[in-house]
């Protein structure tokens, strides 16, 4: 069995920040565990900074389900935490 790292979303997860992670803990022999409040597909977004401006445009951008909701965590099942970027979690 995998050891496992918990990567907690909610809507508006950056998604660069969450998509990326996920598969490179995947890629070093995790398996990457996403829980949300609930489990259900999540809104995530991207940020950009356009040109002239000197703060971030937030737009909407992939969706991604969780695995677990937080309620069910074990915590002693996971081996790590990934916290990611955006205004979630």
């Amino acid at each position: 069995m995998k050891p496992k790292i918990l990567i907690p979303i909610g809507d508006a997860s950056e998604a660069l920040d969450t998509v990326y992670p996920i598969w490179r803990v995947i890629e070093e022999g995790y398996e990457a565990v996403v829980a949300g409040p609930e489990k259900r597909v999540y809104h995530l977004v991207m940020h950009e900074i356009p040109p002239g401006w000197d703060v971030t445009k937030e737009s909407p951008s992939y969706h991604w389900p969780s695995h677990i909701a937080f309620r069910d965590v074990n915590p002693e099942e996971y081996a790590g935490l990934f916290l990611t970027g955006g205004r979630a979690p």
